[in-house]
């Protein structure tokens, strides 16, 4: 079987989608070496970047759909070329359109929607909320194209079915997998330490869990926050963190490699994840897996990962006084933290399994081919 990858990232990753990507597409030649696959992106290491435009545009404003503009011309040219038997297309925010009918069978993988970003992230803001809502027609026209649709969480499936009309017998739920497994017991975990890794922006709930902090500040002061991420907010975190005298308790590490964030995780008391939206919520899975007690909102792609007081504890979505309150209860009762941890840490292993979910794509694949034929 020759299947052909369509995604937009890749490899160097711009985000979760372009890890999730890079590590599932290794995971299937690894497994199925039978098999042939070709990643059509442009990011730098894919096997065919498909145009210089597409590769000049790539990480600028509007190079997603500009890509997905080049592929309605030349998607059949790329399938021809590559003898492909079935296409694999990553598509939701930060993923690509398919706007007419391939040559051959065509499986795409919703991340998460641009319909619930335009409801969710940005419901105050017209413009953007105009222009997220233009680009759900496009995604919802990829949609309906699918021969078979993947959602990496059951919040993005039932979302696809009650708002873009998808039939629940088209949607496969396939949750997104961990790498690396590993737990670093050599070191000892921090007794007040927290830890946020993402973009420091207001969709990841920065302003909840930094308001929060400053809640926490006057109950716990040996309170420790570490920040880990590309800072998107500039001076008003700064200016935040000066005026609320915070500068001891909290910590800007801004972007740093992997062996470092894993260090990181397993150091941390708590991470939180106080996202206004995920796809899946792929660091909160990361730190179950390496048995760190998670702290997250209550949002479309956490909730459907984390039972709340078994494998995660939840706070209502962008409540700073409410997330305060979990992170203290998290804090103040060792005995739930831990048995949070332990139990995530047990469900993680198979749930977030590599090797596994890789084989629930295979399976699918052969499955559309097969019923094509």
């Amino acid at each position: 079987m020759r299947v052909g990858i369509v995604t937009y990232d890749y490899d160097p990753p711009i985000g979760g989608l372009g890890v999730v990507c890079k590590q599932v597409t290794n995971t299937l030649k690894k497994l199925y070496p039978g098999d042939t696959y070709i990643v059509l992106s442009p990011s730098t290491r894919s096997d065919d970047r498909v145009s210089k435009v597409a590769m000049f545009r790539w990480r600028k404003p509007g190079g997603c759909p500009i890509f997905s503009l080049i592929l309605f011309f030349k998607l059949n040219f790329l399938i021809r070329k590559h003898t492909l038997d079935l296409l694999h297309a990553h598509s939701g925010s930060g993923g690509v359109f398919l706007l007419r009918k391939p040559l051959c069978p065509v499986v795409v993988t919703a991340h998460h929607t641009y319909l619930q970003e335009a409801e969710i992230v940005f419901a105050h803001s017209y413009p953007k909320r105009l222009w997220k809502t233009f680009m759900a027609l496009l995604e919802k026209r990829t949609y309906a194209i699918a021969d078979s649709i993947t959602c990496v969480s059951k919040d993005t499936a039932d979302f696809l079915e009650h708002r873009y009309c998808v039939p629940r017998s088209k949607i496969t739920v396939i949750e997104n997998a961990v790498h690396d497994f590993r737990v670093h017991d050599h070191h000892k975990r921090e007794s007040q330490s927290l830890l946020f890794i993402g973009r420091l922006e207001e969709r990841k709930g920065i302003w909840t869990l930094l308001k929060a902090m400053e809640i926490l500040h006057l109950s716990h002061p040996n309170l420790r926050l570490r920040l880990i991420g590309r800072n998107l907010l500039g001076n008003s975190l700064w200016n935040f963190i000066e005026k609320k005298n915070l500068q001891k308790c909290i910590t800007v590490l801004g972007h740093v490699h992997d062996p470092l964030m894993k260090r990181e995780l397993a150091l941390a008391t708590i991470l939180v994840v106080p996202s206004l939206l995920e796809g899946f919520g792929l660091v909160a899975a990361d730190a179950m897996a390496c048995g760190t007690c998670v702290v997250v909102s209550d949002a479309p792609g956490l909730r459907s990962i984390v039972r709340n007081r078994d494998t995660g504890l939840v706070f209502r979505t962008g409540d700073s006084i409410d997330c305060a309150r979990v992170i203290a209860e998290a804090i103040d009762l060792p005995e739930l933290r831990h048995h949070v941890a332990e139990s995530a840490k047990n469900d993680a292993i198979h749930r977030y399994s590599l090797d596994e979910r890789s084989r629930d794509y295979h399976d699918l694949f052969e499955k559309v081919r097969v019923g094509k034929q």
